[in-house]
Formats: structure tokens, C-alpha cells, sequence
């Protein structure tokens, strides 16, 4: 018994001794996976800020319109002149 265990441990210790080592990056293969990742990340980014400016537009032109409309409309009474008020 103590000899199968025994043989079962070396068994592993040595498939295990035998794995492949990681290769190490170099700095241009780095670069590139960073810069695969970022150029996604961009375009997402990109997309996402396109649909916000599409509803902002939505939103806030409507009211500088009516603003502007308004203003054609109702021209403000410029005869009287305002004066300062001095505290």
C-alpha cells in the first residue's frame, strides 16, 4: 500500500515536473495586446458617447428652439431704460 502511494506520488511529481513553462511576453507583443484591447475599448466608447449626443440633441435643442421662438415672439420692451441699483 505504502509503496503504490509512494509511486503514485512520484508519478505526479513528475508529470507535473514535466508541464510546459510560460513564455514570456516581449515588450512588442505586449504593446499589441494593449493596443488591441484600447482600440476596442475606443470604439466602444466612441458608440456610447454617439447614442448620448443623439438624445442630448433630442433634449436640449427642442428647448434652446423654443427659447429662440419665444424670444421672436415676445421681443423685450427696450424703451425703458433700467438704472443701476447702487447698495
Amino acid at each position: 500500500m505504502k509503496q503504490r502511494i509512494l509511486a503514485l506520488v512520484i508519478v505526479v511529481l513528475g508529470l507535473a515536473s514535466c508541464s510546459k513553462q510560460p513564455e514570456t511576453l516581449t515588450k512588442a507583443q505586449i504593446q499589441a495586446k494593449a493596443d488591441s484591447v484600447t482600440a476596442y475599448r475606443i470604439k466602444e466608447l466612441d458608440e456610447q458617447a454617439k447614442l448620448e449626443l443623439e438624445h442630448r440633441m433630442k433634449i436640449e435643442v427642442k428647448v434652446k428652439v423654443d427659447s429662440i421662438v419665444n424670444a421672436a415672439l415676445h421681443p423685450a420692451d427696450t424703451t425703458q431704460t433700467k438704472k443701476p441699483v447702487l447698495n
